[in-house]
């Protein structure tokens, strides 16, 4: 039975089961997606504590990628990519546009409705890992005037999919939610319509639990999970446990520990937290390890995303993860040298696993994916 996490899928269930909800519409990248939708009856079920309910008032689009200027003669194009009228939803501006793929397809899955997104516009990004933004700025939006409203959104609930568009509500949780200011130096925050409009209506999901932050009080909970998440995810995918297997094991808990001093070292010395308020308790080895331990223990019969990206021969979100800390504590001049000899165990794990299951395309690295979108 397939266990992909779909958190895109649950909040869009849970926005459609709002009184008066906004309109929704499911941005597919596959088109055996869509022929999907079809046989699953234009529908998005979701299943908790056993009784499922189902939402059909949902739009679906398939989000093609654009065709490049020396492509539009080519007899090999897509015939649908280079058609359109002024009706076509796929000119259609987006307003609000919320972000679950993974890390390293999210150039990619913006890049389809680029067009489509103007200054006004809002992206809600609500992926595990961090540093995605950076790239989606590189490689999507370099010009500042013309970028989106950025939010982003960190989420503990369970959920997962035994098949396409039917999820399951596997643990409770709650949402952490904040809209970016486009200028950190900015004293006075102004923010787009469109991304309060966003703020307001998850709000109102009593399924979603979401709050909003302000960015720096939701910047520290990011990183506090990106902390847990470089230690549960890498090391349950390397031993092929569990992640309730990691705990009251003397030999983990060792290794747990020399992750989390390279860890809480390079979270208190980043410049963005300098300056804000007992940063360095909150992140002090003693406690990180006792956040870890307890999601271990809430999480114990679940296996890890990073464990369900290596046992299918997927590309995982290392990069995001782990190495996001290594490349920080490089800019601050720390050398983070046991997380960055897990980071390529994982690396090289995912490349073996991918070569033994034919995954061969798939498996390219953040480094050469940056290189190659260089001109």
């Amino acid at each position: 039975m397939a266990t992909r996490v779909d958190i895109g899928g649950f909040v869009a269930h849970s926005l459609a089961g709002l009184p008066n909800p906004p309109p929704i519409t499911l941005l597919l990248s596959k088109r055996s997606s869509l022929r999907a939708w079809y046989d699953e009856g234009e529908s998005l079920r979701l299943t908790t504590k056993g009784l499922t309910d189902t939402k059909s008032k949902i739009d679906v689009e398939y989000a093609r990628r654009p065709v490049p200027a020396e492509e539009l003669q080519s007899v090999d194009a897509e015939p649908d990519a280079l058609s359109g009228s002024p009706s076509d939803p796929q000119k259609d501006t987006i307003h609000n546009l919320i972000v679950s793929v993974k890390a390293y397809n999210t150039v990619d899955a913006i890049r389809r409705v680029a067009h489509r997104l103007t200054a006004q516009s809002s992206i809600l990004f609500i992926q595990n890992g961090m540093g995605i933004i950076e790239e989606v700025n590189e490689a999507v939006f370099p010009d500042p005037a013309n970028r989106p409203q950025y939010m982003l959104g960190v989420t503990s609930h369970g959920v997962y999919e035994t098949r396409r568009f039917h999820l399951v509500h596997g643990g409770d949780g709650t949402t952490a939610l904040a809209i970016l200011p486009r200028n950190i130096d900015d004293v006075k925050l102004e923010f787009e319509p469109s991304a309060l409009y966003l703020l307001r209506t998850i709000t109102r999901s009593p399924v979603l639990a979401a709050v909003g932050f302000a960015p720096t009080d939701f910047l520290q909970l990011q990183i506090e999970k990106l902390a847990v998440n470089a230690i549960i995810n890498p090391l349950t995918a390397l031993m092929g446990c569990l992640n309730g297997d990691l705990l009251h094991r003397p030999s983990i808990s060792r290794v747990v520990r020399l992750l989390l001093a390279e860890i809480s070292l390079v979270i208190k010395s980043l410049p963005e937290l300098q300056g804000v308020p007992n940063v360095k308790v909150r992140f002090d080895i003693k406690r990180l390890e006792a956040q870890v331990i307890g999601i271990a223990q809430k999480t114990a019969a679940n296996k890890s995303s990073t464990l369900q990206d290596i046992s299918r021969g997927k590309l995982t979100e290392v990069e995001y993860i782990t190495g996001y800390l290594v490349r920080r504590g490089e800019e601050v001049g720390i050398q983070c040298v046991v997380n960055y000899m897990l980071q390529h165990m994982i690396k090289a794990k995912e490349r073996l696993e991918g070569e033994r299951q034919g995954n061969l395309l798939p498996l390219v690295s953040r480094d050469e994916r940056l290189v190659a979108r260089k001109p």
